[in-house]
Order: structure tokens, then C-alpha cells, then sequence
């Protein structure tokens, strides 16, 4: 019999990652509902299409009893919101929407839990470079922590921070160059006609990455081990080039010359993209070096699979097109 994972931003980036490593899993049958707040959605459609183990619910993380229905019957949910979703922008308004979720998963009595976060830049870079697009994430996981140890110390056998619980720290994504780093078209500085990436990247700085779809396999990796993953935190990532070492790498993988020439802190400020304060925020931290680490050797002893940002360019084939990666528009 499937059991049945409720997926909390299923129809964005990673959602849609996590639902296919779910129903693609050879190992357990998962059945995957996704709460939307629009199941008759294109996308929701199209994702539908041929699948009978996948099914929409209506539903918004505003209305905890929509919420609390969605995780009904259900063994586990994953949940990945969404600062840049449709209404205001804030790090209280996700962090409230984290818990909510995390809270209806917790009075179902789901076995096993997925929060999905980004590294706590306000308290790695000591409150230097708050990033709240990260933060808001990292506030349900350290909400998360504090409740473990609290179960710890009360000795309680049947916590279900710890024995339920489980996190899934990311690093941006490697799509993300077909979305809002999308290289333009135009001049190199020797002349020749070419790919132009931009962005105030991590400059001479390490740019970390991971694959959309091994976020998904490792997901399943967790979901399919309960009793190895539940009550831990696992930070994945698979590759952190330089940025203008990754432009050579696409030049050598696709043929296509390219260069990085990235704006000044003050043009990116400048350039009418909302938000952007916490946009060059997220590159400052990254910047600065205040990421956490990966092992990436570790990591793919676990996935064997991960996608280096080399593997990626050879088995996407992707040499610059715009793609289909986030839903909701980047940076609100």
C-alpha cells in the first residue's frame, strides 16, 4: 500500500524535484499530495498528467484547517515555503507559515517530517549580513533545534522533534542560471560574440551549488530511511567553483564562448530588481565565506549520483537557454 508524503510548495522548483524522485522511487511506492492554492493551475495540470498517485489538494498556508486536512491519512510531508509566494514579503509572514505547517504535520501525527532551510546567514555572519530570505527558513529549523534538545533533556522517549523531524539545508541551485543568473547575449571583452553571465556572484569567492533534482534524491534518500534520518539535520550541496572558473567550464563543456563580468555592489542596488538589498545580501554572504561547509565526499557517498556542476552541463545539455525553474517571480 503507498504511503502517501503531502508536499508544501510542490509545484515550485524543488517541490516538483522532490515529487518526481518520490514517484520514480523503485524502491517504495509513495503516493505524493501537493497542497496549492490553485490545483487547476497550468502547471498543476500538467504535472497531474498520467499520474494516479498524485493528487492536489486546495489549500493556502494562511488557512491552518486547509493545512491540518491536507495531512490527514498521510505518512510524512515535505515542506519547502516560499518567501517570494503571492501577498507580503517578510521573514515573520514565512517563518509563521513554516510553523503552521510544521505544526498541522506534528498534530496529525505524521512519522516523518522534512523541513526544508537555507544556512542562518544573520547568525553565521554574526549579524553582519543578514540574508531573510535564508533567515526565515533558518528560524523553523532552529525552532526545530531548540525542541530536540528540549525533548532531550526531559528525557521524553516518544519525542517527535526527535524521533520525527528531520531538515534538509540546501545551497542555491545549479537552475538557477537558467532563471535569474541567465547569461545575456552580447560582447566579450576580447571581441568575439558570445554568453555574458552576471550577477555579483561570489566574485573570487568559492559559489556554492546542488542540482534541483538531487535536492529530490536526497529527499527520498531520507523519506525511504526513517530511522536513519529522522531527528537529524543533513546539509547537502555538490559543487562550489568559482564563478568565473564555472564560465570556463561552460565554455569547455558547450563550445559557446562566455565570460563573467559581473555590476558593482552599487549597479545591482541600482537596477530596479525588488529587493534587491536582500539579493546582494545573499551573494555578500557567500561572498564573505560564511557558509557552512559541505562534504561533498561524504554527501555523495550517501548519493552516489550527485551532480557535479560539470555533470550537470553535460547531461542537461543546457548551453544558455531560459528554462522553467521558479514559479512565483524572484526576488518578489
Amino acid at each position: 500500500m503507498s504511503k502517501t508524503i503531502v508536499i508544501v510548495g510542490g509545484t515550485g522548483a524543488m517541490g516538483r524535484a522532490v515529487t518526481n524522485a518520490l514517484l520514480e522511487d523503485r524502491d517504495q511506492d509513495w503516493a505524493v499530495r501537493i497542497l496549492s492554492r490553485d490545483p487547476d493551475s497550468a502547471r498543476a495540470k500538467a504535472m497531474k498528467a498520467g499520474n494516479s498517485r498524485l493528487e492536489f489538494v486546495r489549500g493556502d498556508l494562511d488557512d491552518p484547517q486547509s493545512i491540518a486536512k491536507a495531512m490527514e491519512g498521510a505518512y510524512g510531508a515535505f515542506s519547502n515555503t516560499n518567501f517570494w509566494s503571492v501577498g507580503e514579503k517578510s521573514v515573520t509572514r514565512e517563518r509563521r507559515h513554516g510553523l503552521a505547517v510544521m505544526q498541522a504535520a506534528e498534530d496529525a501525527g505524521l512519522q516523518h517530517f522534512i523541513h526544508s532551510s537555507l544556512d542562518a546567514a544573520g547568525n553565521l555572519s554574526n549579524g553582519a549580513i543578514p540574508v531573510p530570505h535564508y533567515d526565515a527558513k533558518a528560524s523553523v529549523e532552529h525552532e526545530i533545534d531548540w525542541r530536540r534538545s528540549d525533548e532531550f533533556f526531559r528525557q521524553d522517549p516518544d519525542g517527535w522533534y526527535s524521533k520525527s523531524v528531520s531538515v534538509l539545508v540546501t545551497e542555491p541551485y545549479i537552475e538557477n542560471f537558467q532563471s535569474i543568473f541567465l547569461p545575456e547575449r552580447g560582447r566579450l571583452s576580447d571581441g568575439r560574440e558570445g554568453l555574458i553571465f552576471r550577477g555579483p556572484l561570489a566574485g573570487d569567492a568559492k559559489w556554492p551549488m546542488v542540482a534541483l533534482d538531487d535536492i529530490g534524491a536526497f529527499a527520498r534518500i531520507m523519506f525511504g530511511d526513517r530511522k536513519a534520518w529522522a531527528g537529524r539535520t543533513l546539509r547537502i550541496g555538490s559543487d562550489a567553483p568559482k564563478i568565473k572558473d564555472a564560465v570556463d567550464t561552460f565554455t569547455q563543456v558547450t563550445g559557446v564562448p562566455a565570460e563573467y563580468m559581473p555590476p558593482s555592489d552599487a549597479e545591482f542596488l541600482a537596477s530596479g530588481l525588488p529587493n534587491a538589498h536582500d539579493v546582494l545580501n545573499n551573494f555578500l554572504f557567500y561572498r564573505h565565506g560564511h557558509s557552512v561547509p559541505r562534504d561533498y565526499d561524504g554527501l555523495r557517498k550517501i548519493h552516489p549520483g550527485l551532480r557535479s556542476f560539470e555533470d550537470w552541463l553535460r547531461e542537461t545539455g543546457w548551453a544558455g537557454e531560459a528554462g522553467d525553474v521558479q514559479k512565483d517571480p524572484i526576488s518578489g
